[in-house]
């Protein structure tokens, strides 16, 4: 016969029973270890905000800096000069990719108020068209600076020229070969701008890249040239300074970089202050 089973003794505990008081007894928790867990995570953060600035700072292609200085040179033959106009009435046509900012128009992506007839073809009348209404547009921001009395048909005329030198497939793709870098310019687009007190200035910006890719629609990096003050003085002399810089991106539509830009460029419209611009 088996042994009657005994009650457990009043002093003992039954491992059920253990459990339950286990988990009735508040816990504590050794804190000694904390300033090693802190600082390995501290430096687990600073290890990735460097890696990003690394992977930031991946250098541009070609022989591109940073930031630098680029010279053109303007058109001689006449025929070069109505090619330059060619070009700005297919960049008008585009209805997108002339940009322009002044004291009354301070927003994003206003496009040069010009309309040309667009039937898939440029000719001689349409390209010396869309001078003379760039011309017209110009001369009616200028007349409203300090310096209105100053200007007149010749002075902007001046002016215009300088404008559609630069807004043409020339300056941008004579850029990036002296540069050694691909050409495969990629979303360009021309901001021209008139400050309050009468300064015209003239950007191009593309996104670029030192690894072509076929359909490729945007690039690691974007370049910006950022002209000089094409209403100065220039004493004679027939061409252009520029400043640039080559910036990594992560961005992949051109109208959210220039955005960006926008509070740069007002303060040069306000201004005159443009260092802030040059170095964006």
């Amino acid at each position: 016969a088996s042994a009657p089973s005994r009650p457990p003794h009043r002093g003992t505990l039954s491992v059920a029973q253990h459990g339950l008081v286990a988990m009735a007894e508040p816990t504590t928790m050794d804190w000694s270890a904390a300033p090693q867990y802190i600082a390995g995570l501290v430096a687990l953060l600073i290890g990735l905000v460097l890696l990003r600035a690394v992977a930031g700072r991946k250098p541009p292609p070609g022989k591109l800096l940073r930031r630098g200085t680029f010279v053109h040179e303007d058109p001689v033959s006449d025929e070069a000069i109505l090619e330059r106009k060619r070009d700005l009435a297919r960049i008008i046509n585009t209805k997108r990719d002339i940009w322009v900012v002044t004291e009354g128009c301070r927003t994003a992506a206003s496009v040069l108020p010009v309309n040309l007839p667009n039937d898939g073809s440029v000719d001689e009348a349409t390209a010396r068209r869309a001078y003379d209404e760039l011309k017209a547009w110009l001369q009616a921001e200028l007349e409203k600076t300090p310096a209105a009395g100053k200007v007149d048909m010749a002075t902007t005329g001046s002016v215009a020229d300088r404008v559609v030198y630069f807004t043409s497939v020339s300056p941008g793709f004579d850029f990036l070969m002296q540069h050694k870098v691909q050409p495969m310019i990629l979303q360009a687009k021309y901001v021209v701008m008139v400050s309050k007190s009468g300064q015209v200035r003239a950007a191009w910006y593309a996104f670029v890249t030192d690894k072509p890719v076929p359909g490729a629609t945007s690039g690691p990096f974007v370049v910006k040239l950022l002209s000089e003050d094409l209403n100065g003085d220039r004493g004679g002399r027939t061409y252009t300074d520029f400043s640039y810089t080559a910036t990594a991106t992560r961005e992949t539509q051109m109208e959210r970089v220039i955005t960006k830009h926008l509070p740069h460029i007002l303060k040069g419209i306000d201004s005159d202050g443009w260092q802030a611009y040059e170095m964006a």
